[in-house]
């Protein structure tokens, strides 16, 4: 019983004001959705993952066979006679008719499909980009703008005349192979317009994976964004709903707001809370996946803590208080106590999540429940230490005394954490089944509208704690507040 009577007066002590509850409810949803963002921007790394180019990845996921044979099968496809681009020299599909027709010399007519911007090469550009996968780069690498038809020997042969696997800027620019490939030439060809030739193909293709690769990684991100933004939405909003619902249905227990305005408010919270959760999680998701791509080892860091979006929640809830000390509003001294009253909820708010999503596995409802609990308790004992210094300006020695203190209880927090996860435990084990039937009940009344079904969840845990309820409908409860025969307060 004791244990009822805590747990119902640490709800009925809760302040009205609305600008309290929409911090408490607005702090619950940025912590929800930094949650999503990093559970968001760990799928994104596993899904651009992109292994590191060797001989062995470049079989198993860059280089495409079928698209060397398909290369093959265009260029030989009208039967018309095939010539080498660089060197004139006719090519055949076989290596038998190039044999059977040029004998030794065969290699410089049996025709081979050739990256023209080689695959080690593009993917040095291709690992750098934070949204392209690898089935993408496979893709690009080979499609047919990025394959040309050239003789084995060419192809093959990197020392004294071929392209081997350079750039075709790196062949070009190679004097002995040049010199190498200019006796390879029919008399019709020359050396200086192969050259540019050679150039300008390597040119036009490297551009076209580009931007290939650019579209790919704009419309991958523009997904990314969505999906993550999707799971931020969710849980931003949930968590709102669950927060502001509680606060709504405490507000209508005690007379300060009817059913149709609680659950209007709190379909409102939900869906402002679900809009920033949308564009937060789409938005941070892409920066900080993006950020993880940078060269430096402390932006990577960074990114993998998830600081960012932390960055930005902090400014958000913490913003309407700059703005009012700005406006002169507010003293620089209340400025500093409702920052510090801010910033002590969301350093503390997402363990009372974790806490409260273990002892009611419903997701994303229970770690709601549990931000509301610790919220509360973080908020009553820092305005309880707080309270001197907002009443009057203090003097130096007392103020330190007062800081001491405070000092003195954070010390004492931890162990009081401690206890209240304990009792927490306790208390849910016995209610555990009772409140999720009754949560998920509520939750169902609160999507279609449903204040008797509001309000016969709130009855079935008023019953639960031993209290007397006093009215069972919404009519019953306008005639409750018109009757002055009872006083519950």
């Amino acid at each position: 019983m004791k244990y009822k009577d805590s747990f119902f007066n640490l709800f009925a002590n809760v302040k009205s004001k609305e600008e309290e509850d929409d911090d408490r409810s607005k702090i619950g949803e940025h912590v929800s959705t930094n949650a999503s963002i990093k559970d968001s921007v760990k799928r994104a790394g596993e899904k651009y993952y992109k292994p590191d180019y060797n001989p062995r990845t470049r079989k198993e996921f860059y280089d495409d066979p079928t698209a060397h044979r398909r290369t093959m099968d265009r260029t030989f496809a009208d039967g018309k006679i095939v010539k080498d681009p660089y060197t004139g020299k006719e090519l055949f599909k076989k290596q038998q008719d190039a044999k059977i027709k040029y004998g030794e010399k065969w290699q410089e007519h049996a025709a081979e499909a050739d990256h023209i911007e080689p695959i080690n090469e593009f993917m040095k550009k291709a690992r750098k980009n934070p949204f392209v996968t690898t089935e993408d780069c496979r893709d690009v690498v080979n499609d047919p703008e990025n394959l040309q038809t050239i003789a084995r020997k060419e192809n093959q042969g990197s020392k004294g005349y071929g392209k081997g696997g350079s750039t075709q800027e790196e062949w070009k620019n190679d004097k002995r192979r040049m010199e190498g490939l200019e006796e390879l030439l029919e008399p019709d060809k020359n050396i200086e317009e192969v050259k540019q030739k050679i150039l300008d193909v390597g040119k036009k293709a490297s551009e076209s994976n580009q931007r290939k690769l650019l579209k790919r990684s704009i419309k991958n991100a523009m997904g990314t964004a969505h999906e993550a933004g999707k799971s931020g939405a969710t849980n931003a909003g949930v968590t709102a709903f669950t927060m502001s619902g509680i606060m709504n249905i405490v507000s209508v227990i005690k007379g300060e707001k009817t059913g149709e305005e609680a659950v209007t408010d709190t379909v409102k919270t939900a869906g402002k809370a679900a809009v920033t959760g949308y564009a937060l999680g789409g938005g941070m998701t892409v920066v900080s996946h993006s950020l993880s791509y940078s060269g430096s080892e402390f932006i990577q860091a960074l990114a993998k803590n998830n600081v960012p979006s932390n960055l930005i929640s902090a400014v958000i809830i913490t913003g309407d208080t700059i703005v009012k000390w700005g406006n002169g509003e507010i003293t620089t001294q209340e400025c500093l106590l409702q920052l510090g009253d801010k910033g002590v909820n969301l350093a503390t708010m997402g363990h009372s999540m974790a806490v409260g999503q273990a002892l009611i596995p419903i997701p994303i409802v229970g770690g709601a429940v549990g931000a509301l609990v610790g919220s509360m308790l973080t908020s009553n004992l820092y305005n309880a230490l707080t309270k001197d210094l907002r009443v009057k300006q203090m003097e130096h020695e007392e103020r330190m005394r007062v800081i001491e203190e405070c000092n003195a209880a954070a010390k004492q927090a931890k162990a009081f954490r401690l206890e209240f996860e304990a009792y927490c435990e306790a208390y849910f084990k016995e209610y555990k089944e009772f409140f999720d039937s009754v949560t998920s009940a509520m939750y169902v009344a609160y999507e279609t509208g449903d204040a008797e079904g509001v309000i016969a969840g709130a009855n079935e845990i008023t019953r639960k704690l031993g209290e007397k309820v006093y009215f069972d409908s919404v009519d019953e409860f306008c005639t409750f507040l018109d009757s002055d025969e009872v006083d519950i307060f």
